[in-house]
């Protein structure tokens, strides 16, 4: 079946660093293109925005090594509320597709679960302040911690300096975050990469259907 429908979507691909999910986004949105009347939109969290590009070098920067996970998580929040309001919205409207790297599962997991904040907390705000457009379909790489280290490499900004450990509790995040929103999509990622495109696809078509 082809990727085409009359609707647009808003997919979502997370999991833990070096998972894979930029390359899979960047292959799903080449798949979406072949088909669609008008070029899907590509975004990554946080990012994306002059505003979410601002608060990335933030997040991200080992200058701001000390930042607690209730401001991670408030930045992430602020981020994610202007890539959606300045770039996902109007995308949709115009019936654009919308492929989004990381969303609310990533802040639940490295927030709520491996930085030790209330996991209703932590999706209560989300909800209310980054909650819409609400995404129609999450997909979760699942790959294990050591796994996507060995692809990652070495540690490149402030949260993979966390180290191992840390990916663990993240990882367990994931889970915990599949298990409150039952509608979570779970795909081995540490298959070929055609392999998991192959399903991300899927998964996706199965949505429009």
């Amino acid at each position: 079946m082809s990727p085409t429908s009359k609707r647009a979507l808003f997919v979502v691909l997370d999991g833990v660093d070096g998972c894979g999910k930029s390359t899979q986004a960047r292959r799903l949105v080449e798949a979406l293109a072949r088909d669609a009347s008008a070029p899907p939109l590509h975004v990554r969290e946080p990012g994306s925005t002059r505003v979410g590009e601002a608060l990335r070098a933030i997040l991200l920067s080992r200058d701001h090594a000390h930042l607690s996970p209730r401001v991670e998580t408030l930045l992430f929040a602020a981020a994610r509320a202007q890539m959606l309001g300045e770039l996902v919205a109007p995308a949709l409207a115009a019936g654009r597709h919308v492929v989004c790297d990381r969303f609310h599962p990533s802040t639940f997991a490295y927030q709520a679960v491996a930085g030790g904040l209330p996991e209703r907390e932590v999706l209560d705000l989300l909800a209310s302040w980054a909650g819409s457009p609400r995404p129609d379909l999450e997909i979760l790489l699942d790959i294990a911690p050591e796994a996507a280290a060995l692809r990652r490499g070495q540690a490149s900004d402030r949260i993979e300096d966390k180290g191992l450990e840390f990916q663990r509790r993240v990882a367990r995040g994931y889970q915990r975050y599949k298990e409150l929103v039952p509608a979570t999509i779970v795909i081995d990622g540490a298959r070929a990469e055609d392999v998991v495109a192959r399903d991300v696809l899927a998964e996706v078509q199965r949505a429009l259907r």
